[in-house]
């Protein structure tokens, strides 16, 4: 009932804690070599980056998650979240507020190649990429919305671009699939 996308961040920090709730939602790991949101033949293709401006315990950076070791793993120092939100189609101006966004990216080639002989052939990979990221995507707003946080899913960016930043943001060989900001909403500011 309290998911909601919000599109006004205040200027309050996360925590730490907070950063890594919502990671684990995406792609934590839960029991054995299982994950928290599904993942057609348990192939895992997701990859998320976390770019961290404005949260306490964090320096200013963008961040790989390895879910098996429950870690980030710096990948470029500074804050790029202005550069990344720079990408988007029609939404930098306000989502460049968020404290945090949280980018997924995908192996479209390595599940293309997984589910070959899959009809549409050639093609089913691909679209179970796609429905984790939908599901990662949906785990990370009901998270935030559990902890009194804002979340939105931005996927109108020009892929080219995003994935043309130096330092690179999108691992290499993969796709950008979503881009989601993370923080306080501006209405809960007092």
């Amino acid at each position: 009932m309290q998911r909601r996308s919000t599109r006004s961040f205040a200027a309050r920090p996360l925590s730490i804690a907070q950063v890594a709730l919502m990671v684990w939602a995406a792609q934590g790991q839960t029991t054995g070599e299982r994950r928290s949101c599904p993942s057609a033949h348990a192939l895992y293709p997701l990859t998320l980056t976390v770019v961290a401006g404005n949260v306490d315990g964090l320096a200013a950076g963008a961040y790989r998650y390895d879910a098996e070791r429950d870690v980030l793993t710096l990948i470029a120092d500074g804050d790029h979240r202005d550069r990344v939100a720079g990408t988007t189609l029609a939404d930098h101006a306000w989502l460049r507020q968020a404290a945090a966004l949280l980018l997924l990216s995908g192996d479209l080639e390595a599940a293309a190649q997984h589910f070959a002989d899959q009809p549409p052939v050639g093609r089913r990979g691909a679209r179970y990429v796609w429905l984790e990221a939908g599901h990662a995507g949906q785990n990370i707003y009901l998270q935030a919305a559990e902890a009194g946080l804002g979340a939105v899913l931005v996927a109108g960016f020009d892929d080219d671009r995003l994935l043309g930043l130096t330092p690179a943001i999108v691992p290499s060989g993969q796709h950008p699939l979503a881009l989601l900001g993370v923080g306080h909403p501006a209405d809960l500011q007092s």
